[in-house]
């Protein structure tokens, strides 16, 4: 395993900065939050640059304010990065608030410009006809 060069510090930093955690740095991660490890886990994805970031359930062990600052944080990475998020959910009452485009996956694909507000019928898109989903609000 190679050290770590002082770019690569400076790339640590930067990201922990974007993320606001920069002042946790010397921190253990067992010692955060649930809401700051997932900062922490999204910094280490950007100090390697990336154009897309890939979110499985990122809010499943996050208390309902650190769930909004989470997605605060997703939606200031989405425009002042212009970075390509694709995040999987099963909280399709936040999520709906947070996103531009819809994607149901189940037997078929199908995907919905969300940007100017959902349609109840979008989040039935992935369920067989007939299913009864419970209303979900924060």
């Amino acid at each position: 395993m190679r050290r770590l060069s002082r770019e690569d510090y400076a790339a640590v930093e930067k990201a922990l900065g974007v993320v606001g955690m920069l002042s946790m740095r010397d921190r253990r991660i067992g010692d955060l939050s649930g809401g700051q490890q997932q900062r922490v886990f999204i910094a280490r994805a950007l100090a390697a640059e990336p154009e897309l970031l890939l979110l499985d359930e990122p809010t499943v062990s996050v208390d309902a304010e650190a769930q909004h600052a989470f997605y605060a944080l997703l939606k200031r990475l989405n425009k002042k990065l212009g970075m390509t998020l694709i995040l999987v959910s099963h909280d399709i009452g936040m999520v709906t608030k947070n996103i531009n485009k819809l994607a149901c996956v189940n037997i078929n694909v199908s995907i919905h410009d969300v940007s100017k507000g959902m349609k109840e019928a979008d989040l039935y898109c992935a369920y067989p006809e007939g299913m009864d989903l419970v209303p979900h609000h924060h």
